[in-house]
């Protein structure tokens, strides 16, 4: 019984610590306007290539072109 509330206590101390951790860390690159601006352009190219790479996408076509991998390489 005290190894169970031994085992509950350090989750509890491990959820605390990821919590306090998560809600101090300090801003990413969207900190400011260049930031954000940067941030929704690579949400963007997420979104297309996860579109285009689906797996309905990729064997419903014969493959990538060469257009498709120069879109996606920078």
């Amino acid at each position: 019984m005290a190894a169970l509330i031994a085992l509950f206590a350090g989750l509890a101390v491990i959820v605390t610590g990821l919590a306090v951790y998560l809600h101090r860390r300090p801003d990413g690159p969207t900190g400011n306007v260049e930031g954000l601006l940067a941030e929704q352009e690579r949400m963007a190219r997420l979104r297309a290539a996860r579109s285009s790479y689906s797996s309905i996408a990729v064997h419903s076509t014969h493959g990538l072109t060469v257009d498709d991998l120069e879109r996606y390489r920078s």
